[in-house]
Parts: C-alpha cells; sequence; structure tokens
C-alpha cells in the first residue's frame, strides 16, 4: 500500500471519528440518548432462541472522554449492563470498591466477620496480570487504598480471594 493510499484512508477515519465526538458532544447538550456504537473492522450480531451475541474486530478509536459528570468511553463493544462483580460460590464477606470510574486511587472496603487474609490481583482485559498482592489480617471495615495513576484508561479487573481460593469476588473498574 502506498503513502497517498494509506494517508487518504487515515484523513477518512478521522473525519469519521470527530463527527462522532462533535454528535455525541451536542447529544449531551440536548440530552439526546445515543444508542451504543462501534468503529471496528469486522464484527456481526446474531441472535437465537433467546441468545444474543455480538462482536467485534480491531476496533480503531479508544479514548475515554470526560467533560463534568458526562464520560463518554469509545471504542471497545460495550454492552448495555455492565456487572459490578461475579459470585463464584456463596461467600460471608463483601467488598466494596470506589470511586469507579476510578482516576488515581481506588479504595477497597472489606465487609467481613472476622479478620482474614485476601489476595487481591489486577487484570487487564486481555487477562493478563498487572499486580497480585497478599494483605495480611483484613478486619471488618478496613479499607485498602490503591493506587491506579501509573494505569491507562481503560477497564481492569479486579480479582479479590481468599488465600485458598475457595472464595472469590471479581470486579470491573474502569480507569480515566
Amino acid at each position: 500500500m502506498k503513502f497517498e493510499e494509506i494517508l487518504k484512508k487515515m484523513k477518512r477515519y478521522i473525519a469519521f471519528f470527530a463527527a462522532i465526538v462533535f454528535t455525541t458532544q451536542i447529544a449531551f447538550n440536548q440530552g439526546i440518548e445515543l444508542s451504543p456504537t462501534v468503529i471496528a473492522s469486522a464484527g456481526n450480531y446474531s441472535e437465537a432462541g433467546g441468545i444474543s451475541l455480538s462482536w467485534t474486530l480491531g476496533e480503531i478509536a479508544v479514548t475515554t472522554l470526560q467533560q463534568g459528570d458526562l464520560i463518554l468511553t469509545q471504542g471497545f463493544q460495550q454492552s448495555y449492563l455492565l456487572p459490578d462483580g461475579i459470585d463464584l460460590d456463596p461467600i460471608d464477606w463483601q467488598i466494596i470498591a470506589y470511586p469507579n470510574p476510578v482516576k488515581d486511587e481506588l479504595k477497597i472496603q472489606f465487609n467481613v466477620l472476622e479478620p482474614t487474609h485476601f489476595w487481591v490481583e489486577i487484570q487487564d482485559v486481555t487477562g493478563r496480570i498487572l499486580s497480585q498482592k497478599q494483605y495480611k489480617e483484613i478486619h471488618p471495615g478496613d479499607i485498602i487504598p490503591i493506587s491506579m495513576s501509573s494505569y491507562r484508561y481503560g477497564v481492569y479487573f479486579f480479582r479479590v480471594y481468599t488465600p485458598d481460593r475457595q472464595q472469590m469476588r471479581v470486579i470491573s473498574i474502569r480507569k480515566i
């Protein structure tokens, strides 16, 4: 492919991306609701028997824009409903992670019945483990701060589990 052809395609993508940003800005200012949109090189949607499958490949525009309380995450196909946790087994402890989305520091509050050991693992969207740390003697109501300032914007998964891995919570956190 010649340089001129590549440049021409890039200009088209930039113009399309700018149109989406402009339309989104107008929609936010006018209170208009937009349906989810993704810019991708391929994708499809199928539905059968009450089950739907939607996929995309090669998202070219990924960024998070923020103006006041409004946050727009572009790129990467997102569902209408994002779960904040997945229960693997009935557990006798809970965690609360805030703020979500987070900019610099995430706080995880433990609601436990008695002092317990926990592991906290941070994964990116590909499942790659970025950090893993053991916390000993977490007491009821303890809050541990986790610095997110060195992470790029995007979605991260926090796996909090007991040393025997019999009880686990998974929370998705958005970094802005």
